[in-house]
């Protein structure tokens, strides 16, 4: 089962690869000429189906890695963004049905595409669940909240398109500075994504000792743990590592293998955004300005909002309600103020704003936007921030 799943999961990766290729092309290669916001070209037809294909695929490598684990796969990080990765998919295949905006995918396409590859990163074995996790709740209170999740994330795209499409870049200094900082955000990502499998496809391991015991890091550990001795581990381009410890306020056994990652995260996405942005010769967020050009922007501003009025509500359910009652079951209490819960209720809050300003105060278009854009941030630091970054009764996601 779990071979079989591995293949449909293959399938699903590449599948949401050549997606991403045939928006790219369907949007580069001829001018978008659109009317009532759709681009159904030959390109974008064909993206959507294969996109259906991998959603369809995907959704298999889960049931077959279910029945093999005899639990729903959700339970650590490589399972939860891969999941995370279907519901966004998911989401724009059914908003599209109804919408009909095609070129939506242009967008959400890349996204899943680097989030399942980010997954990718984590280890792939199928543990028993600890007992923490041995309750159906796992799969109410998770698969939901990251339902949620994968509708939310649709609004961020729309948001992001309604943005490219309504300002001009030329003349807004700040927007298109905080603009060309949301495309960087998605490099960086996309940065660690390429730096963590290229060290893992080489094999590369180094040992690294300190007050807390050994680690095994998988990236060259520029930083090592609190305790530990200097240029004592590894050689990497010639330089004796790590290069400095973790400071001493960093209590986590992994905190220098956290602080590693993070540094060669911007390491990595500062190297591979410098080689696009001299390629291209100009901002990025211009480059993909010029591909949206033309789209109805009451549209995009109609989806985004759309998309939170229905992520929304699931978010409710699956983050807060769902897991206070599971939490009551498992540690006896309702809420613990876990890291986890904490940003979960700061995400729900978010959105609670943005309805609060889009309903009662009448914000629309940039204002509405902006906050969908910010709002995948949000969600971004509580799937990946959170779990990698802080302890908590949470912390079993690492694993």
């Amino acid at each position: 089962m779990m071979q079989l799943s591995s293949i449909f999961f293959g399938t699903a990766f590449f599948s949401y690869l050549a997606a991403t290729i045939l928006y790219v092309v369907g949007l580069t290669g001829r001018k978008i000429k659109a009317q009532n916001a759709t681009l159904a070209t030959f390109w974008t037809k064909w993206g959507y189906y294969i996109i259906i294909l991998g959603v369809v695929t995907q959704g298999l490598a889960i049931a077959t890695r279910g029945i093999y684990g005899g639990f729903t796969p959700v339970s650590n990080m490589f399972e939860y963004m891969s999941f995370w990765a279907f519901t966004i998919m998911l989401a724009f295949v059914i908003i599209n049905a109804f919408y009909k905006v095609p070129v939506l995918g242009a967008f959400v396409a890349p996204i899943g595409l680097v989030i399942l590859a980010y997954a990718s990163v984590f280890p792939r074995e199928s543990k028993p669940l600890i007992p923490a996790l041995q309750s159906y709740w796992l799969n109410i209170h998770v698969t939901t909240a990251a339902l949620g999740e994968g509708i939310l994330t649709i609004s961020f795209a729309a948001g992001l398109m309604y943005l490219l499409v309504t300002t001009d870049l030329l003349k807004t200094s700040r927007t298109a500075k905080f603009l060309e900082f949301t495309v960087y955000l998605f490099f960086t990502l996309l940065s660690f994504v390429i730096t963590s499998l290229g060290f893992r496809a080489g094999g590369y391991e180094a040992k690294v000792t300190g007050d807390m015991g050994e680690i095994l890091y998988h990236l060259p550990p520029l930083v090592g743990m609190s305790g530990g001795s200097l240029g004592g581990a590894t050689h990497f381009l010639g330089l004796p590592l790590p290069l400095f410890n973790a400071p001493g306020w960093m209590h986590a056994a992994d905190a220098g293998q956290q602080l590693n990652t993070i540094l060669w995260t911007i390491i990595s996405s500062l190297i591979l955004y410098g080689l696009l942005r001299a390629i291209a010769r100009k901002p990025l967020s211009m480059v993909i300005q010029g591909w949206v050009r033309g789209l109805d922007a009451e549209m995009l501003d109609e989806l985004s909002y759309r998309a939170v009025a229905i992520g929304y509500p699931v978010f409710t359910l699956g983050a807060l309600v769902f897991a206070m009652i599971w939490a009551q079951e498992a540690w006896g209490s309702y809420w613990s103020w876990d890291p986890k819960e904490t940003w979960a209720l700061v995400t729900w809050l978010y959105y609670t704003a943005y309805l609060h300003f889009r309903l009662r105060r009448g914000w629309e278009g940039k204002q509405s936007a902006w906050m969908a854009v910010a709002g995948f941030v949000v969600i971004l630091f509580l799937l990946v921030g959170v779990n990698l970054v802080i302890s908590g009764l949470h912390s079993y996601a690492k694993s």
